[in-house]
């Protein structure tokens, strides 16, 4: 697999960042886009769309190549026991190598903004009960609310992702943080065998990463406890 040097265009009011993508699926674009009000959070780097396809190209077992930047840390954790992480979950996958064209930035200091991401349900508040409304540690506060369209809603896709988001402006106005749409085509890299609900960590974490521009902490709402926590091949893979 091949992942092109970003770029960043503009199309009416939304920024788009997108690379060529090159594999044995043929040529394709990866994209992402947000209100132009928030262009300056946009990171240059590769690291988005590295996670984002790290497991498509597992799946198929290519190895990466990337024309463009990606964080020394990033490198570290994915060319480390991650990969191996990832394939007790869902056995299937090949362990692939990564090669940038450049590797940097590893000792930069985290952008100052906080964001996590925001659907109504009861993860998303108990999240901001504890690193908003609480008295937490200001570099962990919440300074930013995200709705990502990168797979969780299903065949009705677009036309979903959209009426969700307008449904929840009442609420995010209320408490009078910037709630940012995010819209990709990321899920359509991603083949049958591997749904949303076993890969949905890191499609949003790719957009987090998209993010480093202004966001330098990403808090990842939990539906259990750590006491639920567990490591092993996903149920989802026993259809």
């Amino acid at each position: 697999m091949k992942i092109s040097a970003p770029k960043v265009v503009q199309e009416n009011s939304q920024i788009m960042y997108q690379v060529g993508v090159e594999s044995s699926r043929g040529n394709q674009t990866l994209w992402y886009s947000l209100h132009e009000s928030f262009a300056d959070l946009l990171s240059n780097s590769c690291d988005a769309p590295l996670v984002a396809l790290l497991i498509p190209a597992m799946a198929t077992g290519e190895d990466i190549r990337i024309n463009g930047k990606v964080s020394e840390r990033l490198m570290f954790n994915l060319l480390g026991p991650f990969q191996r992480l990832l394939q007790h979950i869902i056995p299937s996958l090949q362990q692939v190598n990564i090669y940038p064209k450049e590797v940097g930035g590893g000792d930069a200091k985290p952008a100052p903004g906080v964001a996590t991401a925001f659907s109504g349900g009861i993860d998303s508040y108990c999240v901001l009960a504890d690193h908003y409304y609480s008295n937490t540690l200001e570099r962990f506060k919440v300074t930013h609310l995200l709705f990502n369209n990168v797979g969780s809603h299903g065949k009705a896709g677009e036309r979903l992702f959209q009426e969700r988001y307008k449904r929840l402006l009442p609420a995010t106005e209320l408490l009078g943080l910037p709630f940012l749409m995010i819209n990709s085509n990321l899920d359509s890299f991603y083949s049958k065998g591997l749904d949303f609900a076993q890969t949905h960590t890191l499609r949003n974490a790719s957009v987090a990463l998209l993010l480093q521009g202004g966001i330098g902490r990403y808090l990842y709402a939990s539906s259990v406890s750590y006491l639920s926590a567990y490591v092993r091949p996903s149920i989802y893979m026993c259809n």
